[in-house]
């Protein structure tokens, strides 16, 4: 893979008639209220705190998620493969982006592009979903550009919950990849008032500072606010990189009567430095070369390199109650971003040296996604039903230019980065539309304690990749119908096995070209889950097991030496997912995860191998323990199996175990002026671990993993 950002597509079509529509649902679900109102003022208990699986979580275990089918539903009836990462955990083991968040999650490795924190790279159940293919923000996608730089990060200190959905759920989401998805929660208004500040600094010469504010506003209790702010500076892993970030998300909750509620929300985020995104050659990382190997701190760029990004978001989420049994809801969200990017990557040995390319590219991107959902209980019969019936779309332009050129080699060993000859070629320009329009059902039936779920989906997709200067472009739409299904049983003991069947939907390859300039066919999946749950009434333990038979068509895997995407064939994924969460007292908590994933390209080029990328086994173990004076303690093991790295199979890379440490304290047991203080230090792969992520070829694209990360944290609640 080269240094250049790789993406993944996401798609539309046709905008104008669905944002009609959603205005129309809109203003026709606000009317009825109104009349109400004029003839009767109800007596209103308002609470901005949202119930279920948008509440803020506590401890480690969740009980509700809405991720999967778009419903509050308990996760030990959802009959698909859910984990939930909570607030908690995301403060206990202090990530520092989305994806490192997910290091204790069965079924996903998210160290594929190493220590990189450019973007969020999250491979599930062996498939890459590259970047914002597979994420979403408070029930919307997140739009990034197949085929370019501009594609948005979202902060951990702007979360809430990270559901992750494995396994595909095309029904739901259209076009997504078939490992699965990871829904972001942001974090909400609350109705009690809540102040915290954080500051922090970390061994990496990274420090920061944080602000979240939330309560009742101007004495209003129909209204309440939440306002987040950071700021972070600092450098990286590697030598020349840096990271900068200045973040502001407001939000306003809105009561307006007992039937309507609105949510106003912005993020905007200027992030003037994104770190480091080379890589380094396989000889000399992962093997020796020359009996010598590159320090983790190699950096393969210039002093000169760097990415800066600005994304802003803006939506709302509005809900009507038509009556006890039925509601209205529009998410609807906007989306402007702007990149500009610099970069000189290796591209393998020449000698002694390692020879460099050099990319310049400038990107501005927009665009929009809004969902509307019609949900309602009835009876009929002995069944009882939960209907949801949907309406999404979205679109994403991003215009730009890439220009590529040369810089000079590099002795690895004894670098000198001066008078590096960087010349770049005449600007290639480009013009990128994607666009979705999609309407889905799904029913959830009940019978004593039955549960059998039906869904359907059909989505038009269109792709447009045009040079407005030469005039030439490529171009594909189509439509596609995917299904679902699942069938389990809910027993009093808590005790849950379910089967299902789900399809995915994804023409991103469709944006990719071969290299005879030929789009590629779009992608299609389907796979067979069977699985157990338990999670017994009022505690807080879930044990989950699932087995699964994922198998995806028109599978193609970037090539970095020629530019361009290789058909593979079909790729199957078949393995056993288990996860415990639970707390064992008042004071010790555990979270335990095993995964083993078998894949193989079974039709097409290097049949009867492995894709590169995807390890074979996952594990991890992390316990946290509450002293009763006021000290914590956690800690955990991390476990990351074998991997290949080329389809072909010629070369491995070893297994490696992580470990990871966190202490934190409660201030105010010191002094009762320090109330509400609190002090933390965590390391991440505490003994210093060498050793390379993956790999992209079995010559020149491995990306170093995270070295020993030592971070220092004080907050202050009031």
């Amino acid at each position: 893979m080269s240094s250049k950002t790789r993406v993944s597509a996401l798609k539309g079509i046709n905008t104008r008639k669905p944002l009609a529509l959603a205005l129309c649902l809109m203003s026709w679900s606000i009317a009825p209220a109104a009349q109400a109102d004029d003839a009767v003022l109800p007596t209103v208990t308002v609470t901005a705190s949202p119930p279920g699986a948008l509440a803020p979580t506590s401890g480690y275990a969740a009980r509700t998620s809405q991720a999967a089918n778009k419903t509050d539903t308990p996760l030990a009836e959802i009959d698909q493969s859910v984990s939930v990462i909570t607030r908690q955990q995301i403060e206990d083991q202090s990530p520092r982006t989305l994806s490192q968040a997910l290091n204790y999650t069965p079924g996903v490795y998210s160290a594929s592009i190493g220590s990189s924190t450019r973007y969020d790279y999250i491979v599930l159940r062996g498939f890459n979903g590259h970047v914002n293919l597979n994420e979403w923000l408070d029930g919307l996608r997140l739009l990034g550009d197949a085929e370019g730089n501009n594609a948005p990060q979202i902060d951990p200190w702007a979360v809430e919950r990270i559901d992750v959905v494995r396994g595909p759920d095309s029904v739901f989401y259209g076009q997504s990849s078939p490992g699965g998805l990871v829904a972001l929660t942001g974090k909400r208004p609350l109705d009690t008032p809540l102040h915290q500040v954080e500051v922090g600094f970390d061994s990496d010469r990274q420090r920061w500072l944080g602000l979240d504010l939330t309560g009742p506003l101007a004495d209003r209790p129909d209204l309440s606010y939440r306002l987040l702010a950071k700021g972070l500076s600092g450098g990286t892993q590697q030598t020349f990189a840096s990271t900068e970030r200045y973040l502001l998300a407001p939000s306003l909750a809105w009561r307006i009567d007992s039937r309507n509620r609105l949510l106003l929300q912005a993020y905007l985020q200027n992030d003037p430095a994104t770190g480091y995104h080379g890589s380094v050659p396989y000889a000399g990382s992962a093997t020796a070369y020359n009996g010598r190997t590159l320090p983790v701190s190699f950096d393969d760029g210039s002093p000169s390199d760097g990415m800066r990004r600005q994304q802003q978001l803006f939506g709302y989420q509005f809900e009507h109650d038509i009556d006890d049994n039925w509601q209205l809801r529009q998410n609807l969200r906007y989306q402007k971003s702007r990149t500009h990017s610099q970069q000189v990557y290796q591209t393998g040995w020449n000698g002694g040296l390692l020879q460099r390319a050099a990319v310049n590219s400038q990107e501005n991107g927009d665009g929009y996604a809004v969902d509307n959902q019609l949900s309602g209980r009835f009876t009929t019969g002995m069944l009882q039903h939960t209907l949801l019936a949907g309406l999404d779309a979205y679109r994403m332009t991003n215009d730009g230019y890439n220009q590529y050129g040369t810089a000079s080699s590099i002795d690895p060993f004894a670098p000198s980065y001066a008078d590096e000859h960087i010349v770049f070629g005449a600007p290639g320009y480009f013009r990128h539309r994607v666009d979705q329009t999609g309407l889905y059902l799904n029913d959830t039936l009940a019978l004593r304690q039955w549960r059998l779920n039906l869904g359907a989906r059909r989505d038009h997709a269109e792709i447009l990749n045009r040079d407005p200067i030469g005039g030439s472009q490529a171009q594909w739409n189509g439509d596609k119908v995917t299904r679902r299904a699942g069938l389990s049983y809910v027993a009093d003991s808590g005790l849950t096995p379910y089967v299902s069947y789900s399809e995915g939907f994804d023409p991103s390859a469709s944006y990719y070209k071969d290299s005879s300039g030929d789009i590629l066919a779009p992608q299609q999946s389907k796979q067979k889950e069977a699985g157990v749950k338990f999670q017994p009434r009022n505690s807080q333990t879930l044990l989950s097991a699932a087995l699964y038979d994922l198998r995806q068509e028109n599978v193609a895997y970037f090539n970095a030496a020629t530019n361009a995407y290789v058909p593979v064939g079909v790729v199957r994924s078949r393995g056993l997912e288990l996860e415990a969460k639970t707390r064992v007292d008042k004071r010790l908590s555990l979270m335990a995860s095993l995964t083993v994933n078998t894949m193989r390209i079974v039709e097409g080029a290097n049949q009867g191998n492995t894709p590169f990328a995807s390890p074979s086994r996952l594990a991890s173990v992390w316990a946290d323990y509450a002293f009763a004076s006021g000290l914590g303690v956690g800690a955990g093991a991390r476990y990351i199996g074998p991997q290949w790295v080329d389809s072909a199979n010629t070369l491995r890379l070893p297994s490696v175990t992580l470990i990871d440490l966190s202490l934190r304290y409660d201030l105010g047991r010191l002094d009762g002026s320090l109330k509400g203080a609190s002090a933390r230090l965590s390391a991440n792969n505490l003994f210093n671990r060498a050793y390379v992520a993956s790999c992209y070829d079995s010559q020149t694209y491995c990306y170093d993993g995270n070295h020993r990360t030592l971070s220092a944290l004080f907050g202050y609640q009031w």
